[in-house]
């Protein structure tokens, strides 16, 4: 035992002397920490621009965050738990993450997407991550924020630093206890010193390597410059995106070829136009997420068991009529139209219906059912902890 912390003693000096000998340490990160609030990685405080359109193969950053009082995970076992959920996501989906951290509160990913969508990724992985905590720890509600961070960048110029900067975020924001605490990162299966086959090491380390193919000598490179700590005005880039565009992480020449790809331009030529689809989904995930949860709380099993089988994404954007899929589509447009989010066309148009369904009368109409079936108002559906969610 005390080999082991005479070990671990050394190990956190070690790290302190490479954040004292790092290009911009320490004094740099001390200020980049309170610049930021405490967190080098907390969210900006700005205005939400358009989410682009899907990017087949595109690669990019992502930043999950748990909302308030709630953590992600609360013990080990869940973090065994919330890497097997995302392995399971990711193969289903046909992406790759490249680097990870995932902490109690936030979880910071570097992913390359398949054919499909980034939504269709995060949104699963959430959802099923959510009900399975829900039902090991016998709550319900929302477990991530609604609107995650996301960074379209080009990998061959910023994987590499970026892979860099999330194996250090435990480091820099806690340099004296950084192996305390409950998180996991990947730096540990690019050393070697994990095994972990649903991880994709291989084009890092050639890129750190110039595409040698020898174990030995990639780690070799690897442990030589992620030793040091990355510069502070990597984390400012992380966190902010580009100058021109916040959504990507590129130069110009990229830059300009996502816009022509997505027929998008810069937000400096014209005002942001929103992705309906992807905003209303965000919404509609969430209802669903917050519905199941209290029909487990609040209805008799049976009608509980029957409409959770009914409430899924896919039935809602179907022409179904079976309860209580009409009832949680009118719930959704109200918020969305209420907090223009979307239009009552666009928001028919998510649900594959006509403008009748959604109309403003049959919105009160299952407004008044909810409060009926459930004994709570439909705002408890996104604001749960929200004391005026009680039905009067």
């Amino acid at each position: 035992m005390t080999i082991n912390l005479l070990g671990t003693a050394v190990g956190a000096m070690m790290v302190r002397n490479r954040l004292r000998s790092a290009v911009g340490s320490p004094k740099e990160w001390i200020d980049f920490r309170e610049e930021s609030g405490g967190s080098i990685m907390e969210e900006p405080v700005m205005s939400r621009l358009a989410r682009l359109p899907p990017i087949s193969f595109g690669w990019y950053y992502v930043t999950l965050r748990s909302v308030t009082n709630r953590r992600i995970v609360t013990r080990q076992a869940e973090l065994k738990a919330v890497r097997k959920q995302l392995r399971t996501t990711l193969r289903e989906k046909g992406a790759q993450l490249h680097a990870g951290y995932i902490a109690e509160h936030e979880a910071h990913l570097v992913l390359r997407v398949g054919g499909g969508s980034l939504s269709a990724i995060t949104g699963s992985f959430q959802h099923e991550y959510a009900r399975l905590f829900n039902r090991t720890h016998d709550e319900h509600g929302s477990l991530f924020r609604l609107h995650y961070r996301v960074i379209l960048f080009q990998h061959q110029q910023w994987l590499v630093p970026l892979t860099h900067f999330i194996h250090w975020i435990r480091r820099l924001e806690a340099p004296d206890s950084y192996q305390d605490g409950l998180w996991w990162s990947t730096d540990a299966v690019y050393r070697g010193s994990k095994k972990e086959d649903w991880i994709t090491t291989n084009v890092v380390l050639r890129m750190l390597t110039r595409g040698a193919y020898s174990r030995q000598i990639q780690e070799e490179a690897y442990r030589k410059l992620f030793d040091q700590a990355p510069p502070p005005n990597h984390a400012r880039l992380f966190r902010h995106g580009s100058a021109k565009d916040p959504r990507f992480l590129g130069d110009a020449e990229f830059i300009a070829d996502v816009w022509r790809k997505t027929g998008r331009r810069s937000p400096d030529q014209t005002r942001p136009a929103r992705d309906y689809e992807g905003d209303i989904q965000d919404v509609v995930m969430q209802v669903i997420e917050q519905f199941i949860a209290l029909c487990d709380q609040r209805l008799p099993q049976g009608q509980s068991s029957a409409w959770r089988r009914v409430v899924t994404p896919y039935n809602l954007r179907s022409r179904s009529r079976k309860r209580p899929l009409p009832m949680v589509r009118a719930l959704s447009a109200s918020y969305l139209i209420k907090h223009r989010i979307a239009t009552p066309t666009q928001t028919a148009r998510f649900f594959n219906c006509g403008p009748k369904p959604l109309s403003a009368q049959r919105r009160r109409f299952y407004e008044a059912l909810f409060r009926e079936c459930f004994g709570a108002k439909p705002e408890i559906l996104f604001c749960p902890a929200s004391e005026t969610a009680t039905s009067e």
